[in-house]
């Protein structure tokens, strides 16, 4: 998962940059698995619908329907793994958001709760809240170093 945001500011682009990092082998292996179980879920359901429905009464067919069935069953397992995976992706990503706030310096502990309530009470808007979070300790960082 490489993106290339260009319409971000480069502090929130190299945050998303460390995220990606820290993500990149779960994101690799979920990729994999998704593919993987898709082709194989995919050959199994068209060569079972074409052996079902097929009239040939051969003991090959049903060595056959076994095998196909066996395939459409790992790929499923495999799709079941994949989702198990989005979640902890998902985790991990909101886990790195909350400590990443919990370190910044520049944003006042009231604030910093503001913010946590904000990725608790909406996990679908984490992302945006986490921006809004980096826009405003980066205006807070260059208050403090104008002010110096």
């Amino acid at each position: 998962m490489n993106i290339k945001l260009t319409n971000i500011p480069r502090f929130m682009q190299s945050e998303i940059e460390q995220l990606q990092a820290s993500l990149s082998p779960l994101l690799k292996k979920n990729m994999r698995y998704g593919i993987l179980s898709t082709v194989m879920i995919g050959f199994s359901v068209i060569n079972l619908f074409f052996l079902l429905f097929n009239n040939e009464t051969l003991s090959i067919s049903n060595i056959a329907l076994g095998l196909y069935s066996l395939i459409g069953a790992i790929g499923f397992a495999l799709l079941k793994e994949n989702k198990h995976n989005q979640k902890e992706i998902a985790k991990l990503s909101r886990n790195y958001m909350l400590e990443r706030m919990k370190k910044s310096r520049y944003v006042t502990d009231v604030r910093k709760s503001n913010y946590y309530k904000k990725m608790n009470d909406e996990p679908l808007f984490a992302m945006n809240v986490f921006f809004e979070f980096l826009a405003e300790e980066q205006q807070r960082k260059e208050r403090s170093f104008n002010q110096e």
